[in-house]
């Protein structure tokens, strides 16, 4: 009985949502109006009884949206689940069918495509993992030339341990360059010297080692010491410390190395005096590359070899690390283990599968949808900046109006305009084998000398393909992949394949479930360009000092403390909450009757990004950013009819971009 009752409540609420007079049209921007014809409505119909599923009725929208829209979403989904990890899960889910389909069809035409088979190679290595074996890494590593510190840490940095002793890194500089950068050694990160990574060195080494204590106080001492020359003076201040450097001049005022040396043995090519670097803190390199110089050698291979076995354990999805720390009875890892082991470490090559096997299908559907919204909302920015209410400088207020014509939208976060020319010479360069360890390596040491080589070539087909997308290194955190971000560098939107699938999206989403979510996270990332950090980056991703200037504008200042009840990090996530919600709502539902007949499905579509959301460095929990930032708009209010000096519809609101 509770059960039949359950059902008949669920069926009531999806009857008392008002979806007769939904606009039920697929009449989306950018759509000729003689094309305009009916959305499915059996996919709306179905998503809408979705999102009644997770609604908790008997809650106070005016006091709790959150609540209100979110409060059986645990009760469906279970505890920390939110819809982005619910949409990774389907990604990765997907990747599996694919493999597992091609390792049973051997005659697939995917065969003989780029990519595959060398992924399916990857994918059965990793399969075939019993228990970890580290120093089957060291062993893989090639052998240094001499016994210098210098010749291991190149080793090391070639495959993206470059954390220690002295950092030579290439880095994304703006929309069209990468650039070396040489930092002193990372003092806030350590060595846990682990007995599983103690105990594949002792191997290494033959067992000539010290005991497990021993080794641990002389890396301690040592680091102590690293630490103490590699700290900067004035940790806590935010003043440019980067200094644009010659090779030349780099070796007449730091001759402690020989720097074209160093330089071709890291990063595997040739430079020539004129090549320019950015250095950080020439006194702080010079006192410990003098140190180092003078340090036991052998002391200093062995904190090495412990800081890379331990880099690579700590890397996103090491299935070495889960068969290490699981309880199963299982001797390998899984598949779906191994699959987000792969996206992470071999993206590029990931994400075109993928492309190929399932977006390809619906990319024409969704780009005339996508980039028909991107326009619409960029146009209402520019009317934004047009009207000017802050009053800003006609410099800065041109400035600001170059970053909004300059915003570009990637959907998959591919290459755009690639060839499968350039798919096979990038697979060409890449090694694989039936050995997990050595495939690993050369993955990452793919990945790794490719940036060097971005940084210094002049081919211009290469250029413009690399920096027409964001290529994802190992290290990059989960939810990167999982929902659209903006990157700063190249004044670029990513909407991954994690974003463009229910529950987020559907090409044939009425309007009000379109622009519910849609538009609102577009707005977020775009607003992101202009929040109190990336608003320094100009369209070309150039540093500037635009937040000086806005920090003199009073208004703008007003706007900020307004929003500001937490610290800067955070700060920047709710404007743009605030501001990218704003923006939705000018762009589609400003009209009276638009409101009063889809304005609640179009916020409860709004709403599910942040059900089962939880905190994390830059976020505030789910409830608490979708109920701040609905507060601020009177549309809501107005919906749910909520009185004034309610929660949802308070005295006071925050004006900013």
């Amino acid at each position: 009985m509770p059960r039949i009752w359950g059902i008949c409540l669920l069926l009531a609420s999806v009857q008392a949502l008002p979806t007769n007079h939904l606009n039920q049209s697929c009449r989306h921007s950018g759509v000729d109006p003689l094309e305009e014809s009916p959305c499915s409505r059996d996919i709306n119909l179905q998503y809408i009884q979705r999102l009644e599923s997770y609604m908790r009725p008997e809650v106070d929208a005016c006091q709790d949206f959150h609540g209100y829209a979110c409060g059986n979403w645990r009760s469906v989904h279970g505890a920390g689940v939110s819809a982005m990890s619910l949409s990774g899960s389907h990604i990765d889910e997907r990747y599996v069918d694919l493999f597992e389909r091609l390792l049973r069809e051997r005659q697939a035409p995917e065969h003989r495509l780029p990519m595959f088979p060398k992924l399916l190679q990857y994918y059965q290595s990793c399969l075939a993992l019993e228990k970890p074996r580290l120093r089957r890494y060291l062993k893989l590593l090639p052998v240094p030339a001499t016994n210098h510190w210098l010749e291991l840490l190149a080793i090391l940095g070639r495959h993206g341990c470059h954390e220690h002793y002295l950092k030579i890194e290439v880095i994304h500089h703006n929309s069209t360059q990468h650039i070396v950068v040489i930092q002193a050694h990372e003092f806030n990160l350590s060595l846990n010297l682990s007995r599983t990574i103690y105990t594949a060195l002792r191997r290494h080494m033959d067992n000539k080692l010290p005991s497990l204590s021993q080794l641990r106080i002389q890396f301690r001492q040592l680091e102590e010491t690293l630490e103490r020359l590699s700290r900067p003076k004035n940790i806590n201040s935010e003043e440019e410390t980067l200094t644009m450097y010659t090779l030349d001049q780099l070796q007449r005022d730091l001759p402690a190395l020989n720097w074209t040396y160093a330089l071709e043995l890291r990063l595997n090519g040739t430079y020539d005096g004129n090549h320019q670097l950015l250095v950080d803190e020439l006194p702080r390199l010079r006192q410990l590359i003098e140190h180092l110089n003078q340090t036991d050698a052998r002391l200093l291979q062995l904190y090495g070899l412990a800081r890379f076995l331990q880099h690579m354990l700590q890397l996103p999805h090491n299935p070495l690390t889960s068969l290490s720390s699981s309880s199963s009875t299982s001797n390998s890892p899984s598949a779906v283990t191994c699959v987000q082991h792969m996206r992470k470490t071999l993206y590029l090559a990931m994400n075109y599968v993928y492309e190929h096997t399932y977006y390809s299908r619906q990319r024409a559907a969704d780009e005339r949808v996508i980039f028909g919204v991107f326009q619409e909302l960029k146009s209402q920015i520019a009317q934004q900046m047009e009207e000017n209410e802050f009053g800003l400088e006609a410099n800065l207020l041109e400035a600001l109006q170059q970053k909004v014509q300059g915003l570009r939208l990637n959907i998959g976060n591919m290459p755009q305009n690639a060839t499968d020319q350039f798919y096979r010479d990038w697979e060409n360069r890449w090694q694989v084998g039936g050995d997990f360890y050595r495939n690993h390596l050369q993955s990452l040491l793919h990945y790794y000398d490719h940036l060097a080589e971005l940084e210094r070539t002049r081919n211009a087909t290469m250029r413009q393909l690399f920096y027409s997308f964001n290529h994802h290194g190992p290290t990059l955190l989960d939810n990167i992949d999982a929902t659209p971000y903006f990157y700063c560098l190249s004044s670029i939107i990513i909407m991954p394949y994690a974003y463009v699938q229910l529950p987020f999206y559907h090409a044939q989403f009425w309007p009000a479930l379109l622009y519910g979510d849609l538009a609102n996270t577009l707005g977020h990332e775009m607003f992101h360009a202009f929040d109190t950090y990336f608003v320094d980056y100009d369209a070309q991703g150039v540093m500037r000092n635009y937040s000086d200037q806005l920090r003199l504008n009073s208004q703008y200042v007003a706007g900020v403390n307004c929003l500001n009840d937490t610290d800067v990090l955070m700060l920047n996530e709710r404007t743009a909450d605030v501001s990218g919600t704003r923006l939705a709502l000018k762009t589609y539902m400003q009209q009276p009757a638009e409101r009063r007949h889809n304005g609640h499905v179009y916020f409860l579509q709004f709403a599910q990004f942040f059900c089962g959301e939880e905190a994390d460095m830059f976020h505030d929990p789910g409830s608490k950013r979708l109920n701040y930032a609905l507060a601020q708009m009177p549309e809501f209010a107005e919906v749910f009819h909520c009185a004034p000096g309610t929660r949802m519809n308070p005295v006071k609101r925050c004006q900013f971009w």
